[in-house]
C-alpha cells in the first residue's frame, strides 16, 4: 500500500475568478452534475468542451472542479474546468471493446469491503481492487464484514493476517450487531471517503449504521447465485462526519485498469524488496531465470495466492494487448 499523505477537501474554497467557485462533485446522473459549492449543492451541465466527440474522459464522484453559478436562483451552474485527478479508482469493463472507467476520485481512504461469507470471499476479487487503488494512488483500508458468518475464526485470522503483513489494515465489522463500526467511524475524520466491494457485502447497511440518517436501500444475497443485488447503481457521495462518503455500484468482476505491463508487479508492495535482485531488469516474474520474486514465494515469503493473482492479471494485459495489435 502507497504510503499516502491524506489531504482533506475544505468544504468552503476560495473563488478562482470573480465567476468562478471551487466545488466537489458529489453526484453525476446523466448529463447532470451535481456540485457542492460551499454553501449548497447545485446542478450543473459540463461546457462543450469537456464532452467533445471522442473526449475520453468521464466526470465522477469525488472530482474537483470550477463552477460558474447560475445568476437565476436555482438555476443551473456550468463546469468549466476539472481539476487534475489526485487518486483515483478505476476499472476495465466490457468484453473485446474493453474500456477503462474511472469510478470515484480524490478520496482520502478507500474502503474495500468484503464478506467473510454471502457472498463467498474471492481472494482474487480483493486482490484486483488493492492492485488497481495501488495504481491510482489510493490510500486503501479493507472492511471484512460479516464476521458472525465465520464457521471457524481461522477463516477470519488468516485474511486478516494476509493482508495487514502487506500493509493493508483491516476493520472487522458486523453491520447487523455493530461491531467494528466505531473503529470505522474513528477514520471518517471531515475528509471523503469511499466504499467499494461486490454486490451484497453489506456496503449500504454499514453506511446505514455508521450514519442512521441515510436509510440508503439495503438487499439481500439471492439464494440460488450467492450474488448481491445492486441497490446502487451509480457512485454517489454522502455527507457523513463533516466529510463525504462515496457508495459505489456493487460489482462481481474488476478488471485490472491497466495495460502497461511492466507496471503491474510496481502495484504489488510486497514485490517491491525483491524485485532489484532479479536477473533481468525489467523482468515480469513469470517465466525468467533467477527471478528473486519467484524465489520469494517458494521461500513462503510471498503469499501464492498473490503471485497467483499477479500471474492472472498478467495473462489478461498480454491478451489485452494481443486484441489491440
Amino acid at each position: 500500500m502507497k504510503n499516502t499523505t491524506i489531504v482533506r477537501f475544505a468544504v468552503i474554497l476560495p473563488t478562482m475568478s470573480p465567476n468562478r467557485v471551487n466545488g466537489l462533485v458529489i453526484r453525476v446522473t446523466g448529463h447532470e452534475v451535481w456540485v457542492d459549492v460551499g454553501d449548497e449543492v447545485v446542478p450543473c451541465l459540463l461546457r462543450g468542451r469537456l464532452r467533445q466527440k471522442g473526449r475520453d474522459f468521464h466526470i465522477v464522484a469525488g472530482d474537483r472542479v470550477e463552477v460558474s453559478p447560475s445568476e437565476a436562483e436555482g438555476g443551473t451552474g456550468a463546469i468549466e474546468e476539472v481539476k487534475a485527478r489526485l487518486s483515483w479508482l478505476s476499472r476495465f469493463t466490457g468484453g473485446r471493446a474493453a474500456v477503462e472507467r474511472v469510478i470515484v476520485a480524490n478520496v482520502d481512504i478507500l474502503f474495500l469491503v468484503v464478506s467473510i461469507r454471502d457472498p463467498k470471499l474471492h481472494y482474487g476479487f480483493v486482490d484486483r481492487v488493492l492492485v488497481s487503488a495501488e495504481r491510482g494512488h489510493t490510500n486503501t483500508w479493507i472492511c471484512l464484514n460479516k464476521t458472525d458468518l465465520a464457521r471457524d475464526p481461522s477463516e477470519i485470522d488468516d485474511f486478516a493476517t494476509l493482508y495487514s503483513g502487506i500493509g493493508y489494515p483491516v476493520v472487522k465489522t458486523n453491520a447487523i450487531s455493530g461491531d467494528g463500526v466505531d473503529e470505522l467511524k474513528k477514520q471518517l475524520q471531515g475528509g471523503v471517503y469511499a466504499f467499494v466491494g461486490q454486490s451484497g457485502v453489506g456496503k449500504s447497511s454499514l453506511l446505514n449504521e455508521i450514519d442512521e440518517t441515510l436509510q440508503l436501500k439495503v438487499s439481500h444475497v439471492a439464494n440460488k447465485t450467492g450474488r448481491g443485488r445492486h441497490t446502487t447503481s451509480f457512485s454517489q457521495l454522502y455527507p457523513i462526519n463533516g466529510g463525504y462518503m462515496a457508495d459505489t455500484p456493487g460489482m462481481q468482476t474488476f478488471g485490472f485498469p491497466g495495460t502497461v505491463r511492466e507496471e503491474l508487479s510496481e502495484c504489488f508492495p510486497e514485490f517491491a524488496e525483491y524485485v532489484e535482485h532479479c536477473r533481468f531488469r525489467p523482468c515480469m516474474h513469470s517465466h525468467e531465470p533467477d527471478c528473486a520474486v519467484k524465489e520469494a514465494v517458494d521461500a513462503g515469503k510471498i503469499h501464492p495466492s498473490r503471485y497467483k493473482s499477479y500471474q492472472w492479471m498478467l495473462s489478461e494485459i498480454d491478451e489485452r494487448l494481443k486484441r489491440r495489435y
